[in-house]
């Protein structure tokens, strides 16, 4: 026998080992097949768990329940912060309909400023694969909003109105007969309307909206305690009420009487007047704490104009150093200014130059001035224009801080703000405004932005007063102070700690107007939720 090398054997085994290897592999590989479906069928059950609840939440029948809760039970959380949601939480988020099914879910919350963001997901399945909705504060917040009382008297109205209008701006007590707003086009009914067009926040005892003699809201209203009725006044939309209506005649709430239960609202939820404290150092530190006073109206500067360039007045002595040969200089410039032309953006005369009798008092840093106070009397003229050379800058959002007190009266063409410009005040001390603050000429809004806009940090009575059939087009923001009219109009929006509004003052909204804090979160509308959400 022939000696025998044992090749084939060899074979063999190489053979079965390399099939081994193959089956090991595919063993490997379908155990981790098997894995991998099973997390992703831990996952997809985790997320529609997630999904399914925040469905629910969102639902039409919850959107109050909702909003209520993202704006109170949440106010803890801070900005960028993220917390999970204990069962109670998630109990009152659905609106006591979750049951024992809370045990398997796990949700949640965080805050990027009012946007909210919710995850959920099933804890059951083992696995997390959140599902996300995000919720932003409502399009329209309350036009006319105060922490305590709102209270309207006489023959008052208030109202929404359509910006594209030119009438809308015009004051109501001009026109020969006095307007019902449900005949006028003008005017937009409350069924029309998204939003509550009065809200008192307030739930103390006392807190409440008041309607007396024949003053009427052409819209539905909330407060968080009373509504008060008296005369012939009325609701010509639906009333939202905690607490009672009383006094209620045959013809008092046009709308519906809905009769609500909801967790107290915290003002500085709509009302930050830290945060207002703190953007006016802010403005002050830019400008570099440099204080001008200003009293404009005084003989001889009477005249006064606000550029991006700086703040000047104009000087008869100065006109005549100035005005070249002839005085043609001057001659000419007043020619353009009677045909409607602004002599400091055109390149015949520079104000900052000090001629043609313009001469200036202090300069404007980065569209912001301060000054110690506001003064306007004896026949002022304040002109507030933008930089019409520069496209980019239209309409100039022009910035000033008033140290002490805002004043105006005495007649003259008053405070004119022009098409081409946004002046936004934030006063320290009380403000004053008599009948030559007419703004009713001018446009509603400049690029989505109001002409006009006062914030006060003034605290208590006082605050921002319109009398004399004043007419204001712009925002009002008063976190702690109380805001009059007297026969007198807003045309915008106020946020306060109070609102009256006497005699035959008009509060109107334009629906193409900001509100006064367009960043605060909005808790209730006249459809349910003040919140917009989405998927993510």
């Amino acid at each position: 026998m022939k000696n025998q090398q044992g090749a084939a054997l060899v074979i063999v085994m190489a053979l079965l080992t390399g099939a081994l290897m193959l089956g090991m592999s595919g063993m490997q590989s379908a155990l981790i097949d098997e894995r991998l479906a099973g997390n992703y069928r831990a996952s997809v059950q985790s997320q529609m768990s997630g999904e399914s609840f925040l469905a629910s939440i969102a639902s039409e029948d919850n959107r109050e329940n909702v909003s209520e809760f993202l704006a109170n039970d949440l106010n803890d959380i801070k900005n960028g912060e993220t917390k999970a949601l204990n069962k109670s939480q998630l109990l009152a988020l659905s609106g006591g309909k979750g049951g024992g099914g809370l045990d398997d879910i796990m949700v949640n919350a965080s805050r990027r400023g009012d946007e909210i963001t919710l995850e959920a997901w099933g804890i059951k399945a083992g696995a997390k694969m959140p599902s996300v909705i995000v919720f932003n504060p409502g399009n329209y917040s309350p036009p006319f909003l105060a922490c305590r009382h709102i209270q309207l008297t006489g023959i008052s109205i208030a109202a929404s109105c359509n910006a594209a209008e030119e009438n809308c701006l015009q004051t109501l007590y001009d026109l020969e007969d006095y307007p019902d707003p449900l005949k006028d086009p003008l005017f937009i009914d409350a069924a029309s309307q998204r939003y509550n067009l009065l809200y008192n926040l307030g739930n103390d005892q006392g807190d409440s909206i008041e309607l007396k003699g024949y003053s009427h809201t052409y819209g539905s209203v909330r407060s968080q305690r009373d509504i008060l009725f008296s005369g012939s006044s009325s609701i010509k939309g639906n009333a939202y009420f905690q607490g009672d209506i009383l006094n209620v005649g045959m013809n008092s709430v046009l709308g519906k009487e809905i009769k609500i239960q909801s967790s107290p609202q915290r003002c500085e939820m709509f009302l930050d007047s830290s945060s207002l404290t703190q953007q006016t150092a802010t403005l002050k530190q830019q400008y570099g704490n440099r204080v001008e006073g200003v009293e404009i109206g005084v003989y001889p500067k009477k005249q006064w104009l606000l550029t991006p360039l700086g703040l000047f007045y104009y000087d008869e002595s100065e006109k005549k150093q100035n005005c070249g040969f002839l005085g043609l200089g001057c001659f000419f410039s007043d020619f353009l200014s009677l045909l409607g032309f602004n002599v400091c953006n055109l390149g015949y005369v520079k104000c900052e130059k000090n001629q043609v009798g313009w001469v200036k008092h202090a300069s404007v840093v980065d569209n912001v001035i301060v000054v110690n106070d506001l003064i306007l009397a004896q026949e002022p003229t304040f002109l507030v224009t933008g930089d019409q050379g520069d496209s980019r800058n239209n309409p100039a959002r022009l910035k000033m801080v008033v140290e002490g007190e805002f004043s105006m009266s005495g007649g003259g063409d008053g405070l004119v703000v022009e098409d081409n410009a946004h002046l936004e005040l934030f006063v320290k001390g009380k403000t004053n405004l008599a009948s030559n603050l007419q703004m009713g000429g001018n446009m509603a809004t400049r690029n989505g932005q109001v002409p006009l806009t006062i914030n006060s940090s003034y605290v208590g009575e006082g605050a921002v007063t319109l009398s004399g059939t004043s007419h204001l087009v712009g925002n009002i923001y008063a976190p702690d102070g109380v805001v009059l009219l007297a026969a007198s109009r807003v045309t915008g929006s106020i946020w306060a700690s109070e609102i009256n509004a006497l005699d035959n003052s008009q509060l109107i909204y334009i629906e193409a107007n900001m509100v006064a804090d367009g960043q605060a979160i909005e808790t209730e509308s006249a459809t349910g939720s003040g919140f917009n959400w989405q998927w993510r």
